[in-house]
């Protein structure tokens, strides 16, 4: 279901369902989603009827509780999310990966998606024929941004971080940071080092922008990003290939 503005809600699992016929995604749009990762035992459970063997190795990796169900919810919701756009149910979805590591469904591999999750709340965009990327960060002011931006950051961007209000410093800082993880996990790659190769570059009322690649050409020719209009103490960007899509909000 569309939706105006974007909302982090607590999602259902259940471990019969049989599936329902695919909805549509118009060539057009990137749908994205929010949801809570924080849970009950007995929801967490649910959740893990729906992972892969693969995808519950790695959450039994995690030593810390709290990061291991979180995981769990966080590919579980992206399980029901991806079934409603397939046939078949979530826990049948055959997720592989790239030889980057970026993930694709095997069975369908027009639907594109990205998953990113951050202290306790995730974000999912799918996109159909256009590979695409997210990313979520929370602001924390105890985090010393300057000193990450002027160690990790292009001269640019620092000068970007400081030209808004003294405010705005760690607002600002996640921009750049959220656009190149958004950009980079659309290209497959992961985050590339070194940074301060490149920088971003925002448009208009600062809404949207590009990642200026080291070489001088706008990356954004092909992989624009959008900010989410989220609440205040979070920072989130979405990243597309071409310039002719549209957000859509979806729950």
């Amino acid at each position: 279901m569309e939706r105006t503005s974007l909302n982090f809600e607590r999602m259902v699992f259940e471990q019969n369902s049989q599936g329902t016929s695919p909805g549509t995604i118009g060539a057009d749009d990137v749908h994205v989603y929010g949801f809570l990762l924080d849970s009950g035992a007995a929801e967490c459970l649910s959740a893990s009827h729906l992972l892969s063997n693969e995808e519950q190795t790695r959450a039994d990796r995690l030593v810390s509780k709290l990061h291991r169900d979180q995981f769990v919810v966080a590919h579980a919701g992206l399980r029901v999310i991806l079934s409603r756009y397939c046939i078949g149910r979530p826990q049948d979805l055959a997720i592989q990966k790239t030889a980057t590591g970026k993930p694709f469904l095997s069975d369908d591999p027009s639907i594109r998606f990205s998953l990113t999750h951050s202290h306790g709340k995730a974000l999912v965009a799918v996109a159909k024929d256009r590979e695409v990327g997210i990313d979520l960060e929370k602001v924390r002011p105890d985090v010393d941004v300057m000193s990450l931006a002027r160690r990790f950051l292009s001269d640019r961007d620092v000068v970007f971080i400081e030209s808004g209000e003294p405010g705005q410093l760690h607002q600002r800082f996640l921009q750049a940071w959220v656009a190149r993880e958004a950009v980079f996990k659309a290209a497959g790659t992961g985050m590339t080092f070194p940074l301060h190769c490149d920088h971003i570059e925002l448009a208009g009322d600062g809404t949207e922008g590009h990642l200026v690649l080291g070489d001088g050409k706008h990356d954004g020719a092909v992989r624009p990003v959008r900010f989410l209009p989220l609440e205040p103490g979070w920072v989130g960007a979405v990243a597309a290939e071409g310039t002719d899509w549209t957000m859509r909000y979806c729950g």
